[in-house]
């Protein structure tokens, strides 16, 4: 399995500018940046997108213009555009029980969610 879409959660507006609930679209801001693919907005995908290469594969990047509980209406269109699998996606959000700069990476199979992140697979249609 290859990663072939980078998400990452934000929510918009200046009262969440500098949180953590941004640290997603930081993320992918930063790895945009540093591979020279600058983001763009795509009104069809609700949200600022760009196209990168890693190992020689084709990735899509994706930072949703939603609130993080609406995210997954850009994740389920940009999945379905380019017929890319649930497992196929990795999703950048902060963790609030994790201290600031601690990340965590989990693969196959869905970790304990709040409300929001159920939301997001069920808009998504996961």
């Amino acid at each position: 399995m290859a990663i072939k879409l980078i998400v990452g959660l934000a929510n918009p507006g200046a009262e969440y500018a500098a949180t953590r609930h941004n640290a997603g679209a930081w993320y992918v801001d930063l790895l945009a940046e540093r591979l020279r693919a600058p983001l763009r907005e795509e009104p069809k995908f609700f949200g600022y997108t760009s196209r990168i290469t890693l190992e020689g594969e084709d990735v899509r990047l994706l930072v949703p213009t939603t609130f993080m509980n609406l995210s997954g209406k850009a994740v389920g269109a940009m999945a379905s555009f380019y017929r890319i699998q649930p497992d196929e996606i990795l999703v950048a959000h902060d963790e609030l029980d994790l201290p600031p700069g601690v990340a965590k990476f989990k693969l196959g199979r869905r970790p304990r969610r709040p409300q929001w992140s159920e939301r997001h697979h069920q808009q998504a249609g996961q």
